[in-house]
Parts: structure tokens; C-alpha cells; sequence
């Protein structure tokens, strides 16, 4: 299955849950929703952001996928990351799809609410505005995420980004890469290789 397919797939089935009433919401974040606001990249997985009805729990949600797309679930409870309360995960074809839940994360469900209707391989899919995906990138902050929020930077409100990564208690990380020489391309090139 081509990650077109597996990504379409996936938006249907939330889709379905949606119309449903299981979910109240979802987006999409990560490597694919990136490439609705800057230059394509090779990604590896779905990254979703769920809001759950309020009586569904997560574990009606991994069921759902157990079910119906007949699936292995990987069930995260709890993290490392203090923001991150509830994480599921499971393979569509090839594409690992990662699924985060907005229960106690204020900045993922901010990001829900705010994001825009994008057409992403003929399907019309919320995605998180960009700067929401560069608050987002700050929390595990690794190299990739480091070139992802340079890349968006060029998209983002400057005003709005810090204004809200100061609201999530981010803005010392965000102007730390702020602050930082710009990568040029032939630099983001070099730092992949």
C-alpha cells in the first residue's frame, strides 16, 4: 500500500469517527502536515491529534482500530513528556500512524481548534497552522524538528508565535532557535546527510 493510500485511508476512518460523534475533532501534525505550508520532506509516519468525545475513552478509541481497520495497537499511557497523556500507534501499509489525544494537552487541543481545512493528496484534511506545528516541534525539539521550524518560520505570524509560545510557557525555547544563524538549504542538505 502507497503512503497515498495508507494516508487516505486514515483520514477516512477518523473521518468516520467524526461523523460518528466518537471524536469531537482531529488534525494533522508532523511531516505531512508540514508539506501543506513549506517544501515536501520524507516522512515515515501519520501524526494525528484527537479530541475525544467525552464519553468515549482512549481505550474505545484503540478498540475502534482494532476492530474496524483490524489492526495491532501499540497503547501509550502516561510519557516522558509531561504534555502528552494518552499516545496510540499502529501500521497503515507501511506508514506507522501515531495518534495523540488532547486530554490534559492544551496546546494540542488549541492546535485543533485552530487548524484549517488543506487539501493533502485529494483530501480535504485539517491541518495545524504552522505555528502551531513549530510550538509543537519545540516540545521534543531533536534535529529534524530544529530544520522542520526553520523551514515554517517563513509561514508563520512572528507576532502570533510568540505571543502563544509564551501562553504554553515555550517562548525561552523558541527564541533560543530564534536567535540562532539561519540554516540555508545547502546546510539543511549537510545536516541530513
Amino acid at each position: 500500500m502507497s503512503i497515498i493510500q495508507s494516508f487516505k485511508k486514515t483520514i477516512a476512518f477518523f473521518n468516520e469517527l467524526k461523523k460518528e460523534n466518537l471524536i469531537k475533532d482531529y488534525a494533522l501534525i508532523g511531516g505531512l502536515a508540514l508539506s501543506a505550508w513549506v517544501e515536501p520532506r520524507t516522512t515515515k509516519d501519520i501524526d494525528l491529534i484527537v479530541v475525544i468525545s467525552p464519553e468515549i475513552t482512549w481505550k474505545d478509541i484503540s478498540s475502534l482500530i482494532e476492530t474496524r481497520l483490524h489492526k495491532k495497537v501499540a497503547v501509550q499511557k502516561g510519557s516522558r513528556k509531561p504534555t502528552i497523556q494518552e499516545k496510540l500507534s499502529f501500521m497503515e501499509g507501511q506508514m506507522e500512524v501515531d495518534v495523540i489525544s488532547s486530554k490534559g494537552f492544551e496546546l494540542a487541543l488549541e492546535a485543533v481548534e485552530k487548524a484549517v481545512p488543506t487539501k493533502i493528496f485529494g483530501k480535504i484534511v485539517k491541518v495545524a497552522t504552522p505555528e502551531f506545528l513549530i510550538l509543537l516541534k519545540l516540545l521534543p525539539f531533536s534535529m529534524q524538528d530544529q530544520i522542520d521550524i526553520i523551514s515554517l518560520m517563513k509561514q508563520a505570524d512572528l507576532k502570533s508565535l510568540k505571543l502563544l509560545a509564551d501562553k504554553h510557557s515555550l517562548l525561552p525555547k523558541l527564541e533560543s532557535i530564534m536567535n540562532k544563524k539561519i540554516i540555508t538549504p545547502r546546510k539543511i542538505n549537510s545536516v541530513k546527510q
